[in-house]
């Protein structure tokens, strides 16, 4: 530079605080353009680059003016002037749209801020090209490099810091950083020029040039405008960060209303968290609960920006302050920029405890239910923070929104440990309702068997009138044949006839499963025909109106004989003076009925010509408990019992009934499409006993029906062995091998199934026939096997030979076909 030269220093201030400021415009502006629209990038690009290349342009020029050369007047060709903007705009818009990819690569950062420093570059040297003095100019080569790389290094720097300061006091330093090395490149390059008077020069005059005096006012008015620019560029920015703020609380509020819906707490509980701490920029966020009768907080969900440790685990109330603790009992927001310095955590303990989880600044929300507080939300940052009031609101917010997923949480904890509660007394009222029904049935049933019983005694006296009447008559005419067989077969067959009553009263009394299947209703009804006549007594006339084609229902066989036996006691009651008993079966289809679903149904009706009932009686005929008949005749469970035996089978009950005229009750039962008859199980028919000695061991605890046993079959030629029990039976097993045993089900000790079971442990393949006074039969079947042959006591000559032959004949034959 030529001797005498020198620098206004106000000018060179002014141009440095233009640089600096023209850099803080262009970093705020710069901010914008990652992740904008399409449209918002290239505005806020040029925007960008015009602030940041015209500052860059109105710094060159101010630090221009500020040169003085005594003896030298200077001017600036208006042409290259205006280049020398339009370079500076130009470059440093190139390369501040390589933005996004400098940022995310070493390479592109450096090819932009080359790129962007050439342009400096061009720009200085064109704008001092534009001067116009009576003078050669030269450039030291040195300085001209020392001047590119401080430019590019100015570039790459500013490309660097936009877009990644955040933060106004940031920005400012960066600015300045950036303003100092604009300036650096300036006066570097300012460094290099030497400036040589020519006279000749100066003789000829100078060429049209804008004047120091007009390029002042220029570079003033831009100075203005990146003022302006600046203040436009803050006030757009807080707009923007505004909106920004509001995009992302809505953003966030549904992001949370998402996890809220689809995840389960806990897991939605932590993803709020990490939300939250995200979005706050805090270092940790979470929730706890406080356990009031322990005063003790349980932190049992924790985010972290992994800067400091999560918060988890239980800690005491007290370690929080008393004054916090209090203020989040009353239901308050606790806001506190400083644990260190406010008024409201001034207990040492407090204090303390902030150093030991490294926070100094807290944001808690209390959930307060039923007066009580139950759990808070909390934000920590480890720098004091100002709390703005917007930041208490959202997070408030937020806390509502989360505290219902808590709320429903413990509400579904609750409905869950209740209905686990309420399906264990489900079952267990469930067990005791169907031992309860079962006892009633029982109980029902012995009740109606309690009512056949004077029937019942009646007929049975003449029975065994019958019996002896024929035994006396044997032994006074003994020595007539013909008279003696005449009496004899007079006493079996009333032994007989009082056995099948014996065993249908046994039948019905049993207790037993009620097990639905095909049943035909007419065969029950046939097979109780004779019970009922002597239940009814010989005042009442039965009339049995069947349908001929019987169809089969889906029903319990001892049911429906409950269900026939209980409707016609209580038809005997209500006719004390005698009358018509009409029991009938009829086919019938339901079409759109509130109770029955469509379909064919047998209809059993049984009609009485009773003294009827009113409708009260009506009303309430099916109702557990009640009963007209009195104390002592009747529990009133007999319909109702009736009914529920029906709706269990799918079917109902209908009553008919006025005063004076009797009543009919319909039972209705759904068809099957199998057609199954209940005939009785009877004991498996052999062919004729072949004519062999057979070897039987008799086994039954009673004395009289063991001998009379023995007798028959010794009768017949067979060799017997007997025995009084099941051990003794065992004993007598040792020493022989039976063709088969007759076993009573039975006996003191062991029963015969144990018996069974113990014989053929020996001797699988032994024949056995039992003999049972009992009528469940089923319980032998469930003991050793559905194919067990059984005979029912009494039983005649014929049948106990055929039973026994047939089953060792049985025996025999799969003995040998297994062994071909």
């Amino acid at each position: 530079m030529a001797g005498g030269a020198e620098y206004n220093p106000f000018l060179v201030a002014v141009s440095i605080l233009v640089a600096v400021f023209g850099s803080f415009t262009g970093l705020r502006l710069s901010r914008h353009i990652p992740g904008s629209a399409a449209g918002a990038r290239e505005f806020w690009t040029a925007a960008a680059a015009v602030a940041l290349g015209t500052s860059i342009w109105a710094m060159h020029f101010v630090a221009m003016l500020a040169l003085r050369m005594p003896g030298m007047a200077t001017g600036y060709d208006p042409v290259l002037t205006l280049l020398s903007l339009a370079v500076a705009v130009g470059f440093t818009g190139a390369g501040l749209a390589l933005l996004d990819q400098a940022r995310s690569s070493f390479s592109r950062l450096a090819i932009a801020g080359l790129l962007m420093g050439l342009g400096i570059v061009a720009m200085h040297y064109i704008g001092m090209a534009a001067m116009r003095m009576p003078a050669h100019i030269h450039y030291a080569p040195q300085w001209v490099a020392a001047s590119v790389v401080i430019a590019i290094a100015a570039a790459t720097l500013a490309l660097h810091l936009s877009g990644r300061v955040s933060g106004t006091g940031r920005q400012v330093a960066a600015a300045i950083v950036m303003g100092a090395a604009i300036a650096g490149m300036h006066f570097s390059g300012m460094r290099a020029a030497e400036f040589q008077l020519d006279a000749e020069v100066m003789a000829q005059g100078s060429s049209p040039a804008i004047r120091q005096t007009y390029l002042a006012v220029a570079v003033g008015l831009i100075t203005l405008i990146i003022l302006a620019l600046t203040l436009g560029a803050a006030r757009i920015d807080a707009m923007f960060r505004a909106s920004a703020r509001r995009e992302s609380r809505v953003a966030l509020r549904l992001r949370i209303a998402d996890v809220l819906r689809d995840a389960r707490h806990p897991e939605a509980l932590e993803q709020v968290a990490r939300l939250m701490g995200e979005h706050f920029n805090v270092v940790r966020t979470g929730y706890g609960q406080l356990d009031e009768q322990a005063s003790v907080f349980d932190y049992d969900i924790c985010w972290t920006d992994g800067t400091v440790p999560p918060l988890l685990g239980r800690y005491p109330a007290s370690a929080f302050g008393e004054k916090i603790v209090q203020r989040l009992r009353e239901g308050h927001t606790v806001v506190v920029n400083d644990l260190l310095a406010a008024d409201l955590s001034d207990e040492d303990l407090t204090r303390e405890t902030a150093r030991h989880v490294d926070t100094r600044a807290i944001l808690v929300v209390p959930f307060v239910r039923e007066g009580q507080l139950r759990s808070i939300i909390y934000l920590n940052d480890r720098d004091p923070r100002t709390w703005h009031a917007e930041d208490v609101a959202f997070l408030e917010e937020l806390a509502e929104r989360t505290r219902l997923v808590i709320e429903r949480d413990l509400a579904e904890r609750q409905l869950r440990e209740l209905n686990a509660e309420l399906e264990s007394r489900v079952h267990s009222r469930t067990a005791e309702l169907r031992a309860t029904q079962d006892a009633l049935l029982q109980s029902q049933k012995m009740e109606a068997v309690g009512q056949l019983a004077a029937g019942l005694a009646h007929d049975f006296n003449n029975l065994l009138g019958a019996v002896t009447g024929a035994f006396e008559l044997i032994g006074r005419k003994a020595e007539d044949p013909e008279r003696v067989r005449h009496f004899v077969k007079a006493g079996l067959q009333a032994a007989e006839r009082g056995g099948q009553l014996t065993g249908q009263l046994l039948s019905f009394s049993r207790a037993q499963a009620i097990h639905l299947r095909p049943v035909v209703v007419c065969d029950v009804i046939e097979r109780l025909a004779e019970l009922l006549k002597r239940t009814l007594g010989p005042m009442i006339e039965l009339y049995l109106a069947l349908n001929p084609n019987p169809v089969a229902v889906l029903s319990d066989p001892t049911q429906v004989e409950m269900m026939v036996l209980n409707l016609a006691i209580n038809a005997r009651d209500a006719m004390p003076d005698g009358g018509m008993l009409t029991i009938g079966t009829r086919l019938c289809t339901i079409g759109d009925d509130a109770e029955l679903a469509p379909g064919d149904y047998v209809e059993i009706v049984v009609r009485d010509t009773g003294v009827g009932m009113d409708e009260e009686t009506l009303r309430r005929a099916m109702e557990p408990f009640f009963t007209t008949k009195p104390l002592g005749k009747g529990t009133g469970l007999g319909l109702a019992q009736i009914y529920a035996s029906a709706r269990r089978g799918g079917g109902s009950v209908r009553i008919e009934s006025r005063p004076g005229a009797g009543t009919v009750v319909r039972v209705l039962l759904p068809c099957t499409r199998e057609n199954e008859r209940m005939d009785e199980a009877q004991p498996p028919q052999a062919p004729d006993a072949p004519a062999r000695t057979m070897t039987v061991l008799v086994v039954d605890d009673d004395e009289h029906h063991r001998e009379m046993v023995v007798n028959m079959l010794e009768d017949e030629g067979h060799v017997v062995r007997w025995a009084a029990s099941g051990a003794e039976a065992l004993m007598v097993m040792d020493g022989m091998t039976p063709d088969v045993v007759l076993l009573d089900y039975a006996m003191p000790g062991m029963n015969g199934a144990e018996v069974a079971e113990r014989m053929r442990k020996v001797q699988p393949a032994l024949p056995i026939v039992f003999a049972s006074g009992y009528a469940d039969t089923e319980a032998i079947g469930r003991a050793v096997g559905p194919d067990a042959v059984t005979l029912r006591k009494p039983f005649r000559q014929e049948d106990l030979l055929t039973a026994l032959a047939g089953e060792a004949g049985a025996t025999r034959k799969a003995g040998s076909g297994g062994g071909a």
